[in-house]
């Protein structure tokens, strides 16, 4: 219940605010794919990003422009990122265990 609310707050805050930066302060157990059609940065803290029976755990769309900062992806989804836009340019991630990006192949 309380990772429940703690992502209605997180998911309420950066849609009402346009949000940019997310400060994780607990692991982040989601019920379906996280969605970003806006930029932003998740500073994970070393936190994780958890979506049991997902696929794909985490979805953006419209050129977002994504980051994840020292966030732990703990589980090998059968697809955890999927990347939809015909102008994306750029979803990075960079933590002690993982290093990586997606750019769009029109670069």
């Amino acid at each position: 219940m309380k990772t429940t609310f703690t992502t209605i707050i997180l998911a309420f805050g950066f849609c009402a605010f346009g949000q940019t930066t997310i400060e994780l302060t607990e692991d982040l157990v989601l019920n379906e794919t996280l969605l970003f059609t806006q930029d932003v940065t998740y500073n994970g803290n070393g936190f994780k990003i958890i979506c049991e029976d997902c696929s794909p755990a985490i979805r953006v769309e419209n050129g977002a422009k994504v980051h994840f900062q020292d966030v732990f992806f703990p589980r090998v989804y059968n697809r955890w990122l999927s990347i939809e836009g015909g102008d994306m340019t750029n979803v990075t991630w960079n933590s002690k265990k993982m290093k990586g990006y997606v750019r769009d192949v029109n670069e």
